[in-house]
């Protein structure tokens, strides 16, 4: 019997150093990888630290490609040219400003903690709080102008490292129960060059942000529809801000809830401090969309300081961007289940194996 427990408790070891293993080279890679995305005529059409096949990205101007094929040795791609997505019509109401006596509530969290600016902080990651924590409580702090309510949550889901979502998925599942918020964001900042993220406008540069939606996730084109009303509003109010919409593989815990966004915020190569500039004119984004921005649910179009009406509504109260799901959550405990009975029964098979050459000498 004590042979077999001895067998069993080295199997789990085994794959606990496995699973270390994996995220120690993860998280040392994290910070190196810069991949150049081209299209077919060699356009370089953006940048990025994880790229994939079958990602997809939309251009501020609504244009949507796919990525076909990525040299990860060489960090390159290609990414073909797919349609120029239909934009969002925008127009502002100038007449008195209706006022809408509404509560406003918006919960932040932070995925990759260490994350972190060469310029400010002195190193792009650290084991813990990095810099990018600065950048969320500016966010809290400028929200909060806007009279809104701002949970941050400062939870550590360290290392970076691929099952980081796994531990933040915790984390938003809480607080998504706890204080039903109107939207939840996720707070980044990218690996990608300075060239990448600094647009210089009239003279001064400007440091753009990235909005990101998961693919591997039931909710994602919810998640595409209220990344493409923000970044409407945006190009309306701010045509340098929001830089693109990036689709990965991943889930990034968006299945949760239809107003689910990861922003990154700049690179590790741009200035913390021109970060820092940004964050307001995000953050009044952020507000006028959610809470003073009507659709027209029939035709679509967006009417900033617009009220609400029969034909009309508060993006924050389109009944699809208000679902929440739990989707996925039994897969990952059936997956979990199968690990730990493969290991116990492989634990067994090997015992038996012993056992049987024991006895045949």
């Amino acid at each position: 019997m004590g042979k077999k427990v001895a067998i069993f408790c080295f199997c789990i070891l085994l794959f606990c150093c496995l699973c270390l293993f994996n995220e120690i080279i993860c998280y040392a890679m994290t910070s190196e990888n810069i991949y150049v995305v081209s299209d077919e005529n060699g356009k370089v059409v953006f940048e990025r630290n994880e790229v994939s096949v079958g990602d997809i990205y939309i251009s501020k101007d609504f244009l949507k490609y796919e990525v076909v094929r990525v040299d990860d040795e060489n960090k390159v791609g290609i990414a073909k040219f797919v349609e120029q997505v239909e934009k969002p019509s925008v127009r502002t109401y100038y007449g008195p400003k209706k006022i809408n006596n509404i509560s406003k509530n918006i919960c932040l969290y932070l995925t990759h903690n260490d994350e972190s600016y060469l310029t400010g902080d002195g190193v792009d990651s650290v084991y813990g709080k990095g810099g990018i924590h600065d950048v969320a409580k500016k966010i809290k702090s400028e929200l909060n102008k806007h009279n809104i309510d701002v949970i941050l949550d400062e939870t550590l889901h360290i290392p970076h490292d691929a099952s980081a979502y796994s531990r933040s998925r915790l984390t938003s599942k809480r607080l998504l129960e706890d204080y039903e918020p109107d939207a939840i964001f996720d707070i980044h900042r990218d690996g990608a060059s300075r060239k990448s993220y600094v647009n210089n406008v009239n003279g001064s540069d400007k440091c753009m942000v990235r909005m990101v939606v998961g693919l591997g996730n039931s909710n994602n084109k919810i998640n595409e529809e209220f990344a493409t009303y923000i970044m409407g509003v945006a190009n309306e109010m701010y045509p340098w801000l929001i830089k693109d919409i990036y689709f990965g593989k991943g889930h990034y815990n968006q299945n949760l809830y239809g107003k689910s966004i990861l922003f990154e915020m700049g690179s590790h190569l741009v200035e913390k401090d021109l970060v820092m500039k940004s964050v307001a004119p995000l953050c009044d984004v952020i507000n006028t969309a959610l809470f003073e921005t009507t659709v027209n649910e029939e035709s679509g179009e967006l009417t900033i300081n617009g009220s609400e009406n029969s034909e009309e509504t508060l993006i924050t109260n389109v009944e699809t961007l208000n679902k929440k799901s739990g989707d996925g959550e039994i897969i990952q405990a059936v997956i979990i289940v199968v690990v730990i009975v493969g290991l116990i029964v492989g634990a067994f098979v090997i015992n038996f194996y012993i056992d049987k050459k024991t006895c045949e000498k």
